[in-house]
């Protein structure tokens, strides 16, 4: 099924990072609340056989319940009426809010698992893919190196060893830059499966075609999130707290702003 998504410009990173901070605000005690349980759960699969792997794949599903709850919140405040004074309409949205999310969650978590796991695999073959790639050519470089050395002596040795740097400086920044489009490729597929009504493999497609057209904006979306992430850090990492609610809320800003609320499902 064909979906349309907007170009945005770069700067409309900020203002996904606002809605996310916003969106924490109207509801901070429900935020709070779900970030708890969220890390609680990954820590407790941290030490389980295997517990990484499944921290990893739950990881997906468990973020897109935020989004999930910060579109209806969303979309709470949006009909509520406009008369009502600030703190009446808090109440509203907020109003058994999270339950209702997590009952259309739960409809759509058989897909987000689904989609999770081909996440999972698809990043997993791009790293051993890279390995294997990065291992192969200094197999290369050593073997020219050494050819080097054998013909020019010192010199050949110098001239090898410096050509066999410059090479993997130059292999890593790609690396650098494939991993970072790899990552954001799959910004969008949680709130595409949750809000959005697609399917796991559709959802991979659609967020790898939408953050390509939007890569402006990702980037400086993930460049702010490197120092609000260290300063979350700072106090025990109880700073996570806050951020990983913005962070879901943000994600869905940036979904209903490259996709639009008429693509999400009630």
């Amino acid at each position: 099924m064909s979906r349309a998504f907007r170009h945005v410009p770069a700067g409309r990173a900020l203002h996904w990072w606002a809605e996310g901070w916003r969106s924490f605000r109207r509801a901070p005690l429900a935020w709070l609340g779900l970030s708890v349980a969220l890390v609680a759960v990954l820590a407790l699969l941290g030490v389980l056989p295997l517990g990484r792997l499944l921290a990893q794949w739950l990881s997906l599903p468990l973020f897109a319940l935020g989004a999930v709850f910060a579109a209806l919140l969303q979309q709470r405040r949006r009909g509520a009426p406009r008369d009502l004074p600030a703190e009446l309409v808090a109440e509203v949205a907020n109003d058994g809010a999270f339950a209702d999310s997590a009952r259309q969650w739960r409809a759509r978590i058989k897909p987000l698992l689904l989609a999770s796991i081909l996440v999972v695999l698809l990043g997993g073959g791009f790293g051993i893919a890279f390995v294997v790639l990065t291992a192969t050519l200094f197999g290369v470089g050593l073997a020219g190196v050494g050819a080097l050395a054998a013909l020019g002596g010192g010199v050949g040795l110098i001239a090898g060893a410096g050509a066999m740097a410059g090479g993997l400086a130059t292999l890593m920044l790609l690396g650098l830059i494939a991993l970072f489009v790899v990552s954001i490729a799959f910004w969008f597929v949680g709130t595409l499966v949750a809000l959005g009504g697609a399917e796991p493999w559709e959802a991979i497609v659609l967020s790898l075609r939408a953050a390509l057209a939007n890569l402006g904006a990702l980037a400086l979306f993930s460049l702010l999130l490197l120092p609000a992430a260290m300063l979350a850090l700072l106090p025990m990492g109880l700073g996570l707290l806050v951020l990983l609610p913005v962070l879901s809320a943000a994600s869905y800003a940036s979904f209903d702003d490259v996709f639009g609320v008429a693509g999400t499902q009630p």
